[in-house]
């Protein structure tokens, strides 16, 4: 996977992104801070992807859940809203 370091990023900034990318074929890059991996940085498009699969895996979940059984209904939005503001402030 390709990388920058922190003082390419700012000395290059998108550029230095963009070249980086381009060189190595690469819609994500690694950002290195003190010789560590620390920051991810995505093209669009790898990000929505990235994106959509947490939505597909977040939909699954929930279909599972519901399918299990494992769901409340809710008969008064009210007062859910009041036990939410509740829950929230503690």
């Amino acid at each position: 996977m390709a990388s920058l370091t922190a003082n390419e990023l700012k000395r290059g900034g998108v550029t230095a992104l963009e070249k980086v990318m381009q060189e190595n074929n690469e819609d994500k890059i690694t950002i290195d801070v003190r010789g560590k991996p620390k920051y991810m940085v995505l093209d669009i498009t790898g990000y929505n992807a990235y994106r959509e699969y947490e939505l597909d895996k977040a939909i699954k979940e929930a279909e599972a859940d519901y399918a299990s059984g494992k769901f409340d209904t809710v008969d008064d939005f009210d007062e859910l809203a009041k036990e939410l503001l509740k829950t929230s402030k503690q």
